[in-house]
């Protein structure tokens, strides 16, 4: 099979060994293969909304001769999956949006035995706060770049324990304060966003409180990104 990109990579190294993995919105099934063939997981499930990437894994399932480890299912997100048998729930490359409107209809996802590996391609921010307003928090990420854009890959476990972030938090992650040359890019980026936005709102003559929170926010993201950077 090819060679998985650096964002299918990334999820792979946070998927626990011997575990019963559902793949959401599967495409064209590398990662649930990868994870089957490379003895992470025991047994998988692959799901999509749509036929023809189902179609595309199913075709790569047979192709690896893993038809009696995976099984591919039609659905929407986590619908009509058997959660007691499912350790592992990968939800990668969709919106932050998407991928919280796919745990907040799912209940059994709500357990300490469950764990998450996400990997949103937008409004991670979102994500990171939806989390832990309702019980998750995230352990561990990395940040990766693929064909010149950056995202994040988190780790993610259920307590129960409902937090409130701020902002800060929301923009970063658990990347702020990674000695890692992509996490450093990660917060420059998400500074030059914040930076972005606030030049766009002082245009506004009645926005210009409104910008300096977002001045502000950049300003405390590069400044963590310089103490990273000066402490190596």
């Amino acid at each position: 099979m090819e060679k998985l990109d650096l964002r299918l990579a990334a999820a792979a190294e946070f998927v626990r060994e011997g575990t019963v993995a559902a793949d959401i919105g599967t495409d064209h099934g590398y990662l649930i293969c990868y994870l089957i063939n490379e003895g992470i997981c025991s047994r998988g499930f692959a799901t999509d909304i749509n036929i023809k990437p189902l179609e595309s894994a199913k075709a790569l399932i047979a192709e690896m001769e893993l038809e009696d480890d995976i099984e591919t299912v039609l659905t929407d997100g986590l619908e009509g999956l058997p959660g007691e048998e499912i350790d592992e729930v990968l939800i990668c490359g969709m919106g932050g949006e998407t991928i919280c409107g796919i745990l907040e209809k799912t209940k059994w996802v709500k357990s300490e035995r469950v764990h998450l590996v996400l990997q949103p391609m937008s409004r991670a921010d979102m994500l990171r706060r939806w989390l832990c307003d309702n019980g998750w928090y995230i352990d561990e990420e990395k940040a990766v770049e693929v064909e010149k854009h950056l995202y994040t890959v988190m780790s993610v476990s259920y307590s129960g324990v409902k937090e409130t972030p701020d902002d800060f938090y929301c923009l970063t992650g658990e990347l702020a304060g990674m000695n890692d040359n992509y996490a450093i890019k990660y917060l420059r980026w998400q500074a030059n966003i914040q930076r972005g936005i606030a030049s766009g709102l002082l245009r506004s003559a009645n926005q210009k409180e409104n910008a300096l929170k977002h001045i502000q926010l950049a300003d405390m993201i590069d400044e963590q990104a310089d103490e990273t950077e000066n402490d190596r």
